[in-house]
Order: structure tokens, then C-alpha cells, then sequence
């Protein structure tokens, strides 16, 4: 067989075996609902306190990134939605019938993260622009909803919902390199949330930690101003970059348990 038609016949195998598994709905499912509930009842909340709030939090306002409060949680969800995509085969032992009809690893393991990856990216994008679209018209009962042609706006949305693919791209690297759902969920959370405590704790010698956090890159790409008077933040360049980094390192690591014994 000729590496492109194995190629197209791994792809098509991988998105069978993605949504013939429960965890892959649910885990999607479940980002839907946190995204949108949180989202909302932040936005709401907003626009129920606006008159209490002070000038300099009203200056700082950013209806955009309050729109996305609900990510917090729903990144989490992406997380293990790669996590789960990738040790499912583990966990289920089908990863003996795979090799066997994919025999090259590093296929096998790239054609699971081209189909993982492309699924997230695709609803990362229609999470993201639901969530614009829905907290906008929340705000709009107090005018303070932009539109997508505003600047910065739109390149916001489509960076929260690339935020999502690249927190999915992490779940993956970990679930192969760890080959155990409950491992590799800890560790994520340990990237995306526990590794922010330990940055903070060193901030008074050095912002670069903080800067090179996940969680405070996905703030800066899914935000029109998140960068104003926090140096904890990284700026909008150097943020991409941590999500590419974080990207291709956890892939590369996965890629070199995928070629090692299953």
C-alpha cells in the first residue's frame, strides 16, 4: 500500500473509531454546556452590576473576554477530550488490531492527531463564535457589545477557538506519552491550572514564568485588551508562540511513546 492511500485509510479508521466512543460526545458536550452557562451568567452578571462598578473596571472592560469566561472550564473539557481520544485504544486494547492494520506508529499516531485535531479546531471555532455571538447580545441591552468588524475583535474569537485546539493538541501528546486516562488528565490539569500557582508564587523576581503559562497565552489570544498593565501577560506574538510550543513539544512526546512499544 502506498503511504498516501495508508495515510487516507488511517484517517478514515481514526474518525470512525473517534465517534463510535461515548467519551468523545460527552467530552464535547460537556465544553457546550460550561462555555455557554458560564459565559452567560458572567455576561449577565456584568450587565446587572454595570452601575455599581468603578470607572477604572469599566475602562478595562473587555466584552469580548467576557464573553469567553466560560473557556476556564470548557478548555478542560478539550483537554480530555484528547486525552480520552488518544489512550482509548489503551484502555480498550484496540490498539493491538490498529497496529496490525496500520504496522508504521508514527502514521497510526499522526492520523489520530490530524482527525483529533481538525474535530477540535472545527468546533473550538463554532464554540467560540456561538460564545461571541450569545454574551454580544447580552450586552447589548446595556450597548456595550461589539462587532466582529471592531479591531482586534475578530482575530479574539478565532484565537479562543485555536486556544481550544492547541489545549486539545496538549490532551493528545499527553494521553500518548502517559497511555492512562487518569495520568494523563492529572497532568493536564497540572499544566493548564496548577502550573498558574507556581508561576505567581515566583513573580516577585521574574514575570517570565507567568508568561510562558498556557492558561495566560489562551487570556491574551482570546482578548481585544489583555495585555493593558499586567506584565504577568505575555505580549500577543510571544503568546502564539507558547501555544505553539506547547503544541509540538507535547506532540513530539507522544510521537516518541507512539514509536515505542504499545
Amino acid at each position: 500500500m502506498t503511504a498516501p492511500a495508508a495515510l487516507r485509510g488511517a484517517l478514515h479508521a481514526e474518525w470512525i473509531k473517534l465517534w463510535s466512543v461515548r467519551s468523545s460526545w460527552l467530552a464535547l458536550a460537556t465544553a457546550l454546556v460550561l462555555g455557554l452557562g458560564l459565559g452567560v451568567a458572567d455576561t449577565v452578571s456584568t450587565v446587572r452590576s454595570w452601575d455599581t462598578l468603578i470607572l477604572a473596571d469599566r475602562v478595562a472592560f473587555d466584552p469580548v473576554g467576557s464573553a469567553f469566561a466560560g473557556l476556564t472550564f470548557a478548555q478542560l473539557a478539550f483537554g480530555v477530550f484528547g486525552v480520552l481520544a488518544t489512550t482509548g485504544d489503551y484502555a480498550t486494547g484496540t490498539i493491538i488490531p490498529a497496529l496490525t492494520a496500520t504496522p508504521r506508529r508514527g502514521l497510526l499516531y499522526g492520523a489520530k492527531a490530524i482527525v483529533v485535531a481538525a474535530t477540535a479546531l472545527v468546533c473550538g471555532q463554532l464554540l467560540a463564535f456561538g460564545l461571541f455571538l450569545l454574551g454580544q447580545t447580552v450586552l447589548a441591552d446595556r450597548h456595550l457589545e461589539v462587532h466582529l468588524g471592531a479591531p482586534g475583535v475578530l482575530r479574539a474569537v478565532t484565537g479562543a477557538g485555536l486556544y481550544l485546539a492547541a489545549i486539545t493538541l496538549v490532551g493528545i501528546g499527553l494521553g500518548a506519552l502517559m497511555r492512562h486516562p487518569a495520568g494523563a488528565v492529572a497532568a493536564l490539569i497540572a499544566v493548564v491550572f496548577l502550573a498558574y500557582g507556581a508561576a505567581r508564587a515566583v513573580e516577585t523576581w521574574s514575570f517570565l514564568p507567568s508568561r510562558l503559562l498556557l492558561s495566560n497565552a489562551g487570556d491574551v489570544v482570546a482578548q481585544v485588551h489583555a495585555t493593558a498593565a499586567k506584565p504577568r501577560l505575555p505580549s500577543l506574538t510571544m503568546a502564539y508562540l507558547d501555544l505553539a510550543g506547547y503544541a509540538l513539544i507535547m506532540l513530539g512526546l507522544g510521537a516518541w511513546r507512539a514509536r515505542r512499544d504499545a
